[in-house]
Order: structure tokens, then sequence, then C-alpha cells
């Protein structure tokens, strides 16, 4: 791995082995590393060869060599690593009548074909010289991969438009070619992974666990305290976990084809997901670990309107209205599980079978086991009440001919 300077150290090692290369080449030719232009400023050599580092591009095949970086607490085990490649821009100059710049490309070229690597001896004696202190530090001598590189071999239409960047700028004799792989990392703090104190193995055929329905042990709708039902295939193993919502919970009773396990406490009205995970015996002291998962199964926990003493927390209060005109009132309903803030509850009263009326609940800032809602125009009657929670709809109780009986609400 290489730290930040190792862009500008691959340059300047390479500025100082194409120095010596050419030098045998052309009589008194430099090399530079600035950007091409036409200024006095621009620090070009008369005789000689520019090198200019125009992009960088990023290594696909090296981008997943570090995962994972992190252990799920968060800290860091391995130092996250940006494989990447220079491209660069070499420029000759010299005397076109003694063909100076045909000359120095001509020696370039066979050099990086014959040399095509940056070794660690090269990099270290360049990190030596006191002219090149601001990349003292670097660090590329010791990444494993050595520096590599190859022609790029652009078009002539690609090379026009690479020029056309340096504005007011006349073309040279050029090529391009890529430096490959450096990989740069920032000098992050690690955590030591615990050695390995001893090895557990365990041969298991591939499992597949399927959930295809979750359900109610007694049959009847999901509601709270109730205990579900997993049914599906392949279900039991070593170790067997379900999880609702994330979180693992207890389970009672563990067949090939079903899962008996009460339903958590704390949860609240709506949809919900189960999830099996299968584990294999990695033998003692390690024991099992999971390595199996099932699908993602949904359910909705209903809720219900609770009861005090036999009878239906459901109350109508501040009735205005007489005769034949419509009512207006208060109707407030205690549920089971407590609604929180956050979630959509409506109150329905049902005429027959049928929603006679639909009213939303007062906002809360809580949460809370009572709703209450404001009715107005409603005929006065007797009404079947249900309570909705993020469209899970809590249950009635019906006679034989479907129609709600309880829970009931009095407009009188």
């Amino acid at each position: 791995m290489s730290d930040f300077r190792a862009l500008a150290t691959v340059t300047a090692t390479l500025k100082h082995v194409l120095q010596t290369a050419i030098q045998a080449d052309v009589p008194g030719a430099t090399v530079t590393a600035v950007r091409p232009g036409e200024d006095t400023g621009a620090n070009l050599p008369t005789t000689g060869i520019n090198l200019f580092l125009y992009q960088l591009s990023h290594k696909g095949f090296r981008a997943n060599d570090d995962l994972p970086t992190q252990r799920g607490d968060g800290q860091t085990v391995r130092r996250p690593a940006a494989p990447v490649e220079l491209h660069y821009l070499l420029s000759c100059y010299g005397d076109d009548l003694k063909l100076e710049p045909q000359r120095l490309l001509g020696g370039a070229v066979a050099f990086l074909n014959a040399q095509p690597q940056l070794t660690r001896g090269q990099i270290q004696t360049v990190l030596a010289d006191p002219a090149n202190s601001f990349i003292a530090g670097s660090d590329l001598a010791e990444q494993v991969d050595l520096v590599r590189f190859s022609p790029t071999n652009l078009s002539f239409d690609e090379l026009s438009r690479l020029w056309s960047i340096f504005l007011q700028t006349h073309y040279v004799l050029s090529t391009t070619f890529k430096a490959s792989t450096v990989i740069l990392e920032r000098p992050v703090t690690t955590v030591s992974a615990l050695p390995v104190r001893q090895l557990g193995l365990s041969a298991s055929p591939i499992r597949q666990p399927q959930i295809s329905r979750v359900q109610a042990a007694s049959g009847g709708p999901i509601v709270p305290g109730g205990v579900l039902l997993l049914q599906g295939q392949d279900l039991d193993g070593v170790l067997t976990q379900v999880e609702i919502d994330g979180v693992p919970a207890h389970t009672t009773a563990v067949a090939g084809s079903e899962i008996v396990l009460p339903l958590p406490a704390g949860l609240s009205a709506g949809p919900h997901t189960a999830l099996a995970r299968l584990g294999v015996d990695l033998g003692s002291p390690t024991g099992g670990r999971f390595a199996y998962a099932s699908n993602l199964a949904a359910f909705v926990l209903q809720p219900i309107v609770t009861k005090t003493g036999g009878k239906y927390g459901v109350t109508v209060t501040n009735v205005q209205g007489a005769g034949s005109a419509l009512r207006a009132a208060t109707l407030k309903v205690k549920v089971d599980p407590p609604v929180g803030p956050r979630q959509l509850a409506t109150l329905e009263l049902l005429s027959g079978p049928a929603v006679a009326y639909t009213f939303a609940t007062l906002a809360r800032t809580d949460t809370t086991a009572e709703l209450e809602a404001p009715v107005t125009g409603v005929k006065a009657g007797d009404y079947g009440v249900r309570v909705r929670i993020d469209g899970a709809a809590s249950p009635l109780e019906l006679d034989a001919s479907q129609t709600p009986v309880a829970p009931m609400a009095k407009i009188p």
C-alpha cells in the first residue's frame, strides 16, 4: 500500500530513470515534469522529454481486494485502499533538423519496453535525494506490487483532443502510457483480529429453509399476546432461530415444516417480518453457528379493542343533535397494542357488514392506549366499531349473518 505521496513519487522516479536513459541517446537532453505550454515560464526543456500526468483512473479488478474493512461494531480492521492507474503524456522537444524529438521518443519507448517497472531501489534512490524532500517519507517502495508501465495507444483523434486541452499550445511529438497499479490508502489506525485458538469444522448439506405462511396458532387473527405459527419447509436444524423485524425471538417448538413461538411483546400494530435462521454444529468449544437463512415472510399484527370487566372500552360523549338531525359526538376507544404518535389511526363505524363512517383520530404526541376521534354528521343508531392502525384492522365479533355484534357504539 502507498500513502498520498505515491503519485508524485512515481512521477519523480520515472523522471529520474528516464534522465539516465536518454542522456546516452541524445547528449545534453533533460527530463521535466510540467504542464505543456508555450510561455517562457513553462520550464520545458529545449532538448529533452516532458512527462505530464493528465489523468487518474480507478483499477476495477483490485477494487474489492480489501473487503471488508470494518467489523460489525464499526472498528476498522483493514485500511481502505484505492487502486489507481496513472496516465502520462510523454512529449519530446529538440532540434527537428537533427531529428532530436524522434531520437528521444525512440530512446524513451525502447527503455520503457526493456524496463517496464520501477524497482524498489530506484524509488529509494530518488527519495534519498535532498532535491526531492517534498516526497520524503513516501512508502511507495514498500508496496507489494511493483509499478509497471504499458502503452495506451491513443488514436490520432484521441491524441488531438488530449492536446486541445492545452490552450494556445502547439502540438509536439508525443505518446501516452500508463503506470499501474498504485494502491492509495490513508494511515487509518486498525484493530487487530483476535488470534485463532481452536479451529472448528463442520460438513452440512446445502439447506434452503422456506417460510410459506405466518399465522396465529389458534387459527384466528394475529393479535397481541398470541402465538405465531410459521409453516414452510426445511425449518429445523442443529440451531434454529426466528427473527421478528430482525430481532431474535424465543421459540417453543421446532419441526421440519413448522415453528411455534409466542408473539414478542412490544410490537406495534401493523405489518412485520419473520425470518428463520439455521445453524451448523462446529463442535466444542465453538458450538453452533448460523449458516442458512429463509426468505423474509410478512405478517400483520391486528390491534384489538380492549375489555374491562368483560365490557369493551368504547365510550361516546358530548353528543349533539336531537330528533332526525345528524349527530356530533366524541368517540373514545381503548386499544392494544398502544398506538405510536407517527402511526396512522382511524375509527370506523359499521352499519351491518358495511362501513358507514370513517373518522381520523386526534393527533398524538406520545404513545397511547386510547384513541379519540371527533364524530360528525352521523345518524343516531347502534354501530359496530373497528379500529384501523397502519392498515391493520381490529377483529369484530360477528353473528351468523356476518353482522358485527361487538364492539358496539350507541349514538343516541
